[in-house]
């Protein structure tokens, strides 16, 4: 007997959901991961703490950041604001003049 397309769709139903609940499954969580030991950090490459933790360069670079961010997105509102009345001006003599021409 072949199986039908309603047997299949239901196996295949009950295959995603099991594969959403072991995604989300902490049974895994305990495991070990293998690293390559070429990629490992040595003890001896130890990184130079910034003095004073590094606050004031972050927070100087962040609000540059910011300030540039800003400006950029303003920029691209701008251009499509610009070009989104240019199109409906367009729109409007073309409306005109098929209204006075027809």
């Amino acid at each position: 007997m072949t199986a039908k397309r309603s047997d299949y769709r239901k196996r295949q139903k009950k295959s995603l959901l099991n594969k959403v609940k072991s995604a989300f499954n902490d049974n895994n969580a305990t495991e070990e991961v293998n690293v390559n030991p070429d990629f490992q950090r040595d003890a001896s490459e130890r990184r130079r703490p910034l003095e004073g933790d590094g606050q004031e360069f972050y927070q100087a670079q962040q609000s540059i950041d910011k300030e540039k961010l800003k400006e950029q997105k303003s920029l691209k509102l701008k251009k499509r604001l610009n070009s989104a009345i240019l199109i409906v001006f367009v729109l409007i003599i073309l409306v005109l003049l098929a209204l006075f021409h027809l």
